[in-house]
């Protein structure tokens, strides 16, 4: 009997904190500059070695998978484009704008200047409408990005 009221007190004590939430896929809640450019960067890692298996697989056996394949890719482009609308919004929480400032990636011309805006502009200081500023970067989050961009540039030089 006395189990379930233990089992609950763990559950309670193992709550997550505000701070140390891994918590990517939800749109609510501010994301800092670094933190967007290594979720940007994860994005187009996944899309770019999911592309490259398929190119392969495409090419050795088009007839058969041919069909699978372009569903399969579509699905995979519908997955990261809402990671990446997620990212954006809780970005532009960052700056206390909302979401729907995104309806500018539709002006081709404004596209790379949004991009640009959103990785270099630092985000207001302290709480905001959308909640707590973002947690300061940890060691993890330099060294990720660090292998992300070794990683992505390596592949470049090849």
């Amino acid at each position: 009997m006395s189990q379930p009221a233990h089992s609950s007190d763990s559950n309670h004590s193992k709550a997550k904190k505000p701070g140390l939430s891994l918590d990517i896929l939800n749109s609510r809640g501010r994301l800092g500059r670094l933190r967007f450019l290594k979720y940007s960067l994860l994005i187009f890692i996944i899309w770019a070695a999911i592309g490259a298996a398929s190119n392969v697989l495409w090419t050795l056996y088009y007839p058969e998978w041919h069909d699978a394949l372009s569903l399969f890719m579509i699905f995979v482009l519908i997955m990261l484009s809402v990671m990446g609308i997620i990212f954006c919004t809780r970005r532009l929480n960052d700056f206390n704008a909302t979401g729907w400032w995104m309806l500018i990636f539709f002006v081709p011309i404004a596209t790379p200047i949004m991009l640009l805006l959103m990785l270099l502009l630092p985000g207001t200081q302290g709480e905001n409408r959308f909640g707590p500023a973002p947690p300061k970067n940890s060691k993890c989050v330099y060294v990720s990005l660090l292998v992300m961009l070794s990683l992505l540039f390596l592949t470049a030089t090849l």
